[in-house]
């Protein structure tokens, strides 16, 4: 008999260790609330990317500056070809500046050249570095809320009057969203991270999207 009520309340634990785990179970695995995908349009986020700009503002003051350096060559070969009408052809003196004239076209064609190449390589520098901060900080942002997917969102109006608008409109690969877009959230984690963080250690963003 006291074998037969020791089982039973061995078999009552049991019973209740089980349903307690399950019930632990099942709620483990119970999904976060929130949708878990969500889109961003990339190309608004860089637009207004505060630090973005402002390397790329740096750039074209490196470029203005180039420019006024091609301008005070621009004026001296005008002026030396001026000056080259005064000689007769085939004289000395016309040959030497001459060879003045198109050896500074010649240098300002390479450095432009290069001044060309060094822009394009700081250019793709400065996407690189900040797309890949943006890529952070949504990563961040998306484990803060729960999504698990984040697509390429073109939220520009599709111009009619524009038949290059129009095909790019067309073959866009989100036809149709309601309310995934968290580009407003990324824009504002991006800036806040950029005011409040050095460029060598950003801090991560506290935005959440609101339930």
């Amino acid at each position: 008999m006291k074998n037969h009520l020791l089982l039973v309340s061995l078999t009552a634990i049991c019973l209740t260790i089980c349903s307690t785990n399950t019930g632990n179970t099942i709620l483990a695995q119970q999904p976060r609330t929130g949708t878990t995908v969500a889109v961003v349009d990339i190309a608004v986020v860089m637009e207004n990317n505060t630090k973005f700009k402002s390397m790329l503002d740096s750039i074209q003051v490196e470029i203005n500056q180039f420019d006024k350096t091609l301008e005070t060559a621009r004026k001296q070969v005008t002026s030396m070809v001026e000056e080259l009408q005064g000689y007769n052809p085939g004289t000395a003196a016309y040959s030497q500046l001459e060879e003045r004239i198109a050896k500074i076209q010649s240098d300002v064609q390479v450095q432009m050249q290069l001044k060309r190449k060094k822009v394009l390589q700081k250019e793709a520098k400065v996407f690189h570095e900040c797309y890949t901060g943006v890529q952070k900080t949504i990563a961040t942002f998306c484990e803060r809320n729960g999504i698990s997917l984040v697509l390429n969102y073109d939220s520009k109006a599709i111009n009619p009057q524009s038949r290059e608008s129009v095909l790019k409109g067309v073959n866009r690969d989100i036809v149709y969203q309601r309310s995934l877009n968290i580009t407003k959230y990324i824009v504002d984690a991006v800036n806040k991270e950029n005011a409040a963080a050095a460029p060598a250690s950003v801090s991560n963003p506290s935005t959440t999207v609101p339930r």
